[in-house]
């Protein structure tokens, strides 16, 4: 799976709000390099961002309105790249945070973190929900673009909650950019864990073994139809009610212009989950292309 680290927003000096809940971390490396990252103000003085970020880090601080201070790891989950940090003498308000349960795919999201070393808000939705070998939540694609630098910032619904903290995306370019959720952070704050310490990230893991949505999403990035369409059908097999397995099926199914096998694919995601908007507009741009409406599925 060719990933990389966290992608490209606009940046917006008329939403100074945001830099009192994102801010910029900057680590210096044990060889003395220096990597630049994001990270979320959680409460009080603690703030979450992703592990990678701080891999081999001699010194971290974080950066507001140009002044700096220091940082130091807390706790850290290393394989769902989220580490806490505390920054003595930073005090903020509790963050509010999306409901268990309401993160869906459709949901209007603003990604916002320093890409490039600069403050960047970018709008989009969420367009997949993906399950990964951690408890707490699904993993979230999303439309809303963020680059490098922008890793361990935030993914914020219309309401200003935190919907969870931005990672990494597929080197393929296109809309494959993944969000770890915020059920994650809350699992982290019920199961207490070890200080903050190297170790590879469930992306990070070669093949289907970090879930098969990683493999499908760089298929489908790279128009790979053929092998997406393989790689689909062994998902399916083994995750029959994962709407995602079908919407793979769907998109494979397309680019092999397959149109009745597509049809049934996004039916069946609908049957699974009715709210699936990327699954409606599939259907429904295939229906605007027949000029007709679609029969109703038999599955």
């Amino acid at each position: 799976m060719a990933l990389t680290l966290a992608l490209s927003g606009h940046p917006l000096a008329d939403e100074p709000a945001w830099e009192s809940r994102v801010l910029k971390v900057v680590v210096t490396r044990t060889d003395g390099s220096r990597e630049l990252g994001s990270a979320v103000s959680i409460a009080g003085a603690r703030m979450v961002t992703n592990c990678h970020v701080l891999r081999d880090a001699s010194r971290i601080e974080v950066e507001q309105a140009g002044a700096r201070r220091q940082a130091w790891p807390d706790q850290r989950d290393a394989y769902r790249d989220l580490c806490f940090l505390n920054v003595p003498g930073y005090q903020a308000d509790p963050a509010p945070m999306i409901d268990l349960g309401q993160t869906r795919v459709g949901l209007n999201v603003k990604a916002v973190g320093y890409s490039g070393g600069a403050l960047a808000v970018s709008e989009g939705r969420v367009i997949g929900l993906h399950t990964c070998e951690c408890d707490g939540g699904k993993v979230i694609q999303t439309s809303a673009p963020f680059d490098r630098g922008a890793s361990g910032g935030g993914l914020f619904d219309q309401e200003g909650r935190l919907v969870g903290i931005l990672s990494f995306k597929s080197t393929s370019g296109g809309n494959f950019h993944f969000v770890l959720p915020v059920g994650w952070l809350r699992h982290m704050a019920d199961h207490p864990i070890d200080a903050v310490g190297d170790g590879s990230t469930f992306w990070e893991k070669p093949g289907t073994e970090s879930g098969y949505f990683l493999a499908a999403c760089d298929l489908a990035a790279n128009k790979r139809w053929r092998p997406l369409s393989r790689l689909a059908s062994e998902w399916r097999t083994q995750e029959p009610n994962n709407p995602e397995a079908w919407m793979a099926i769907g998109r494979a199914s397309l680019g092999l212009q397959k149109t009745d096998q597509a049809i049934h694919a996004f039916q069946r995601v609908l049957m699974l989950d009715s709210t699936h908007s990327e699954a409606q507009w599939a259907l429904q741009q295939l229906e605007i292309e027949r000029g007709q409406s679609l029969p109703e599925s038999g599955v």
